[in-house]
């Protein structure tokens, strides 16, 4: 039996060893995984440490740096002319500094004169001979000063004729002057200027108030309200007129930022749209930044849109609608900001987006934007630039977690390829979206000084504004004189909205002096 026995429990025991080297080995390739599972978990969260500190230092710069901190990222186009100009020779500098001069001589020329004679003190006598028998010598001496001459608020007294007929039964009287509105107290100027004021210098109703004051006429900020409002109801045909012809357009650019709203005890946030192409820049309010308002807008047009990432733009940008164009500005932003990762790779893309720059401004300088030249141009210095952009962001893209900044603004990029590289194609698009974004500039001053809107009409309302302010001012058209004139002529009988657009009123009206810093 011993003998019978003893093969049994040696297989058992090999059976058992078999076993027990299959569980450690199974426990070896488990402890593996698990281990690698844990190092690619440490690894991850690194990066989202890395990520988390690296937004805690921008927000922090944002919040208590120095303004040069917080506006860090240099301008592309200013470095683009001063990487041009550095290669100018000093004979070539000193004929630009004797253009610029001869155009502000002959800005301060345009200014009217105003002469004034200084008269010599009563008791004058000759230097030489102490004889006071002195006579006029020529003109005089003539020297010249720029002064300020502040503006006032009058009363005009309009005195109307009436004329009695000889018949003793007829009486006829004088037409009333033109008004904005009937029996209005205030013309048509003082609403252009409060208007102008909050528009375009983002003076908010208070302020203007006060400045009022100063000049000796009490005007509540409500006061001031209702005429921003009349004027804003006046010429808002002129505002859908601008709307319709935007469909039209083969090249549109756009954007939005955000535009606070009041309620009872708190904003909510609206959002303020511009659309701009080469004779417009139209502002549209609305409570939503979705895909609905650029539909409502542009509609089923073809064209081109040039736009950033954002997927508002999509439902008008599609294979039966317009072609999207993309913005290297937003795309050198996104990667500046994600700069502290890698910043030798970082660089290196963005001083490839900078010579894409440097080739929009010289064909700037030379007179050539919008031709074939500019197009061969473009092919030929600016293409092999973004295929070398691209070819570096393939490259380094899977080297950062997916979740870090630089892989979110590689991806940007990268998503967008085709967007971006429409302006190689087409001489009339530009590379960036940089007009937008200016446009824009007086909402954001406007969210600072006059914080919000009262509700949604009164964005509606700013947002016509805007639009009359910022196309006259793209016109080289004064938008003070603009709407003096459009808000009696647009309630004149034979008048009508297309005469009154600014681009039309201007050649009817002549050029009229206007601020286009």
């Amino acid at each position: 039996m011993d003998d019978v026995a003893i093969p049994d429990v040696r297989g058992w025991l090999a059976r058992q060893t078999v076993i027990v080297r299959g569980l450690a080995g199974a426990f070896v390739v488990m402890l593996g995984e698990r281990l690698d599972a844990f190092v690619a978990l440490v690894g991850a969260l690194r990066a989202q440490v890395a990520d988390r500190d690296h937004r805690i230092a921008q927000l922090e710069r944002q919040a208590f740096g120095r303004k040069s901190e917080r506006l860090k990222l240099p301008d592309p186009k200013r470095e683009a002319r001063r990487a041009l100009r550095r290669k100018l020779t000093p004979e070539e500098r000193e004929a630009r500094r004797q253009e610029e001069r001869t155009k502000s001589r002959k800005n301060r020329e345009s200014l009217p004169v105003v002469d004034k004679l200084i008269h010599l003190p009563a008791e004058t006598c000759c230097p030489a001979c102490g004889g006071t028998d002195l006579h006029a010598l020529g003109e005089g001496e003539v020297t010249e000063q720029i002064e300020l001459v502040p503006a006032h608020l009058v009363r005009l007294r309009f005195v109307r004729e009436k004329r009695a007929c000889g018949c003793g039964q007829g009486i006829v009287t004088a037409p009333p002057p033109p008004q904005v509105v009937e029996g209005g107290e205030y013309g048509p100027k003082l609403h252009a200027h409060v208007v102008v004021s909050k528009c375009v210098d983002a003076m908010p109703l208070h302020r203007q108030s006060r400045a009022f004051a100063r000049a000796g006429l009490q005007l509540s900020p409500t006061q001031l309200c209702a005429m921003f409002h009349r004027v804003a109801e006046a010429v808002e045909p002129i505002h859908k007129a601008m709307l319709a012809r935007l469909p039209e357009s083969r090249y549109v650019q756009a954007d939005e930022t955000t535009q606070p709203v009041l309620e009872p005890g708190q904003c909510r946030k609206g959002w303020m749209w511009t659309f701009l192409d080469e004779l417009s820049i139209v502002f549209v309010y609305d409570p939503s930044r979705g895909g609905k308002v650029a539909a409502r807008v542009l509609g089923v047009s073809e064209g081109v849109l040039t736009v950033d990432g954002h997927t508002g733009y999509n439902p008008v940008t599609t294979p039966e609608g317009r072609m999207r164009g993309g913005c290297w500005s937003h795309a050198r932003r996104k990667l500046y900001e994600a700069r502290a990762y890698a910043p030798e790779m970082v660089d290196a893309v963005l001083l490839l987006i900078h010579e894409m720059f440097v080739v929009e401004q010289s064909a700037i300088e030379e007179g050539i934007v919008g031709t074939r030249r500019h197009l061969r141009l473009r092919q030929r210095r600016s293409a092999p630039l973004m295929r070398a952009v691209m070819k570096k962001l393939d490259e380094t893209v899977g080297a950062f977690s997916p979740e870090s900044t630089l892989a979110k603004a590689s991806r940007y990029v990268l998503n967008q390829r085709d967007a971006l590289a429409l302006y190689l194609t087409d001489a009339r698009v530009h590379m960036h979206n940089n007009a937008s974004e200016s446009a824009l500039r007086i909402v954001a001053l406007l969210r600072k000084n006059a914080l919000f809107v009262g509700h949604d009409q009164g964005g509606h309302h700013l947002a016509i504004l805007l639009s009359m302010c910022a196309t006259c001012r793209l016109h080289g058209v004064n938008p003070d004189a603009w709407f003096a004139d459009v808000l009696i002529r647009i309630s004149e009988r034979g008048s009508t909205v297309e005469e009154l657009l600014p681009w039309v009123w201007k050649e009817g009206r002549g050029v009229v002096p206007s601020d286009t810093s």
